[in-house]
């Protein structure tokens, strides 16, 4: 293996680890941005370029794993992978330098025949945002468990909505430092615990509300506010507008609307929010997602927003949705990654566009 040396927590977290002996791995730096390319020994020309998913914005980069390294690598197809010159909600800088490095890669070690872009959770989401801003260089794109609707939509309901009503219904058995909920500074795992526990009843409606499991409920309201508030300070204040809001669906509905504080969006934050990222549906290439059949931080249900939206550009015939009999956010084996990229693979070489539904 010949290596050149240059210049946490998910959504979705890897361990680095090289793919085999035989392959060829470069690091450096572009921008600000570290980066990884990993060329197998039987390289075909191919190229995938990956995104990886939200990382706290103090934490580190860490390269896909070996594993799902080897989905591609085995198929001879060279993998790069930008490590962000800033975590959190990236897709201002995921976006331009992922496909500054996908230049690179052409520069450097040559024509490349087929590009596709993929990507897990935060990661999805970049890889439709690339799909749907570089046609010209991409071949398809294969978003995997990501919130594939506009981010402002994905803020809103059900990050922001669940902290806001998970206050208006629970917010006696809260500390006072923790309220307002969503303007504290961190949202402890043991205080949002002793606040379910308190009302075991409404905790379970709670949850059967957001469609996801109680078991669930602590860790899905510790990321939704650590979501959030990096999304504050990155965007420059809150963008989330509940005003016109009107919360139905947990009992009782009278009381809860009442309790909801209400929060008008600055339009600086809006607007940033807007621009990174809001798909548009306009594709050119096929589209092939994948999620898990629960999954209580990203509901698979999510990415039926893109279907429509494709659906009025008239682009439905690029875009397939399927579903790998799992639960857990990311939770898709290498196995099914693999088959979900041949089925791509086909669809871009061969025009076979695959059946939406369960990927067996």
């Amino acid at each position: 293996m010949r290596r050149i040396c240059g210049f946490c927590l998910f959504f979705f977290l890897f361990n680095a680890s090289l793919c085999g002996q035989d392959t060829l791995v470069e690091e450096g730096e572009i921008g600000g941005a570290a980066f990884r390319i990993q060329i197998p020994a039987d390289w075909k020309g191919g190229l995938v370029m990956y995104a990886h998913g939200y990382r706290p914005r103090d934490g580190g980069w860490y390269p896909l794993n070996g594993m799902l390294c080897a989905v591609f690598l085995d198929r001879g197809y060279a993998v790069a992978e930008s490590g962000y010159s800033r975590q959190g909600w990236a897709l201002e800088e995921a976006v331009a330098e992922t496909d500054a490095l996908r230049q690179y890669f052409v520069k450097t070690h040559g024509h490349v025949s087929k590009t596709f872009v993929t990507g897990h959770s935060m990661g999805g989401a970049i890889t439709v945002a690339i799909i749907e801003t570089f046609p010209e260089h991409y071949d398809g794109a294969l978003p995997m468990c990501g919130p594939l609707l506009p981010a402002i939509h994905f803020f809103k309901d059900p990050v922001f909505d669940m902290l806001v009503t998970f206050e208006a219904l629970f917010a006696k058995a809260l500390p006072d430092e923790l309220k307002p909920v969503v303007e504290s500074k961190s949202l402890p795992r043991e205080a949002i615990g002793r606040a379910l526990a308190s009302d075991a009843d409404l905790a379970g409606r709670f949850a059967g509300h957001w469609r996801i499991r109680e078991a669930d409920l602590v860790e899905i309201l510790c990321l939704y506010h650590m979501l959030y508030r990096e999304l504050v300070d990155r965007a420059g204040g809150n963008p989330i507008d509940n005003r016109n809001t009107v919360y139905m669906g947990i009992e009782p509905i009278r009381e809860t609307k009442a309790r909801v504080r209400r929060y008008e969006a600055a339009p600086e934050a809006l607007d940033y929010v807007r621009r990174h990222y809001t798909p548009t549906g306009k594709i050119e290439d096929p589209v092939l997602a994948v999620h898990t059949a629960y999954d209580p931080g990203v509901p698979p249900g999510l990415a039926n927003f893109y279907a429509v939206t494709s659906a009025l550009r008239g682009c439905e015939d690029l875009f397939v949705h399927k579903y790998v009999d799992a639960e857990g956010h990311c939770n898709i084996a290498p196995e099914f990654v693999g088959r979900a990229f041949d089925q791509l693979v086909l669809w871009a070489v061969e025009k076979k566009r695959p059946e939406p539904g369960l990927l067996q």
